[in-house]
């Protein structure tokens, strides 16, 4: 009796292989190359938002990661999975979050002074005047991020306030 070789990547489409191959040459998202339509990819997004909103983070994340993993590109689902997990306390997760929609979206100050915030909570001041200050490197001038300057502008404040006067943190 011979044994066959198990089949290669190049034969069966759905292989890792192939999936990465289509992702990275194609732009594509697992998403469309599973087939969901952009109106499934939708209706799951409208679940996980409605979850996050009724203060059901765990449940919520859960179906951010899906979405991050169908559909990598979408900024709104790296915040939503953020936002999910710095509301559980889970700031290292939250900050790799936020991160990863910096890079899809540099502009956008909304990540860097929620990563921020999440860094204050993790006791690391340095770290969180970076993000305070992109935040307001990004919002400047943009009356549609007004109140994300104000927070960022007010907690940088607060920190260099932190580091020149070290007695007064203990007030």
């Amino acid at each position: 009796m011979t044994h066959q070789p198990a089949p290669g990547p190049q034969s069966n489409p759905h292989s890792i292989g192939n999936l990465l191959q289509q992702v990275l040459e194609n732009g594509s998202s697992l998403a469309s190359i599973k087939g969901l339509t952009q109106q499934e990819i939708e209706a799951i997004y409208t679940v996980s938002y409605n979850l996050y909103q009724q203060r059901k983070f765990e449940q919520a994340e859960k179906i951010f990661a899906f979405l991050c993993l169908y559909s990598h590109l979408d900024v709104r689902f790296w915040i939503g999975i953020g936002a999910c997990r710095e509301a559980l306390g889970k700031y290292a997760e939250a900050i790799e979050a936020y991160s990863y929609t910096a890079l899809l979206q540099h502009d956008n100050p909304i990540p860097p002074l929620q990563a921020a915030i999440c860094y204050l909570a993790l006791n690391d001041p340095r770290q969180a005047e970076n993000g305070l200050t992109a935040a307001i490197h990004w919002s400047q001038g943009k009356p549609q991020h007004q109140a994300t300057f104000n927070k960022a502008q007010e907690l940088l404040k607060t920190i260099q306030h932190k580091s020149t006067n070290p007695s007064s943190s203990n007030q």
